[in-house]
């Protein structure tokens, strides 16, 4: 029984490591041209990776994806387009041949890669990332169909994904595109020490926050949305005692949160994943 619950604990710590370990910046991908680059390039930008085709009805979305790609670029904002042929052979001609349709037909200037398999074949390793919540520590999240969009935040987190039907220029797309970098919100704040995650920063059930006793200023403890919309303030007060705080997770769809504790100028962000 012993070595039973050994085993267990050595699962949920290599789950939790396999979470925590990987993002979108640790695999490769191979260019259109041909060329191999690292994903972690794109640090510091907001993604969206949509598995692309030819000859699909929602083939006409290419022009949408290049025009959100125009008028947002600038916001430290990228599209990667992975061609695939695994859904009724929409797409299957060479890297070449999809790279002057593209940009014949729709100007195309953001980055396409080589082609990918997704669902047939050997899975390309960055897809088996974007659909698997064991290795994007997220959700599980399958392609049913060309023209799926999957959200990746400056770190290279996942936050969300669409389906094919959802457009590129969809205001929650949008909003997201304009929500405060992760990045720069975290690394300011990460020296203040306000708050312990006593249920650790992967969560399934239950948020567990412990506050230490505070004779300064008051606290204030509020939940965030990765796109910078507040879900609940969790506390607001003077923890004259070390106190608990608990919030029912289970009301959350499965993503990326931001907990966030204030007292005086001092600030602590700490990112947490819903999954259930």
């Amino acid at each position: 029984m012993k070595n039973f619950f050994a085993s267990v604990l050595a699962c949920c710590i290599a789950f939790q490591i396999s979470a925590q370990g990987l993002t979108f910046h640790s695999y490769e991908a191979k260019t259109i041209m041909g060329d191999t680059i690292n994903l972690s390039q794109f640090y510091g930008k907001k993604v969206m990776v949509v598995n692309t085709a030819s000859f699909c009805g929602f083939t006409p979305q290419f022009e949408d994806l290049e025009n959100l790609y125009l008028q947002y670029n600038q916001n430290n904002f990228e599209i990667i387009g992975f061609p695939c042929n695994d859904f009724s052979n929409q797409d299957p001609h060479s890297d070449s041949v999809i790279l002057d349709f593209c940009t014949d037909n729709y100007n195309v200037t953001f980055p396409m890669m080589s082609k990918v398999e997704i669902v047939t074949g050997d899975t390309a390793p960055v897809y088996k990332w974007l659909q698997r919540g064991d290795l994007n520590g997220v959700s599980n999240a399958q392609v049913s169909w060309n023209f799926n969009k999957f959200l990746i935040d400056e770190a290279g987190h996942w936050v969300r994904h669409f389906g094919s039907a959802t457009l590129p220029g969809d205001t929650a797309i949008t909003n997201w595109i304009l929500s405060p970098s992760v990045i720069s919100g975290i690394a300011k704040n990460e020296s203040a020490n306000l708050f312990q995650l006593t249920s650790g920063n992967i969560i399934s059930s239950s948020l567990e926050i412990s506050l230490p006793k505070n004779q300064g200023n008051k606290i204030t403890v509020q939940l965030f949305g990765i796109d910078g919309r507040q879900i609940s303030e969790l506390f607001i007060g003077l923890p004259t005692d070390p106190m608990n705080i608990s919030y029912d997770a289970q009301v959350l769809p499965n993503g990326i949160y931001l907990l966030k504790a204030s007292s005086g100028f001092a600030s602590q962000v700490e990112r947490v994943v819903i999954q259930h």
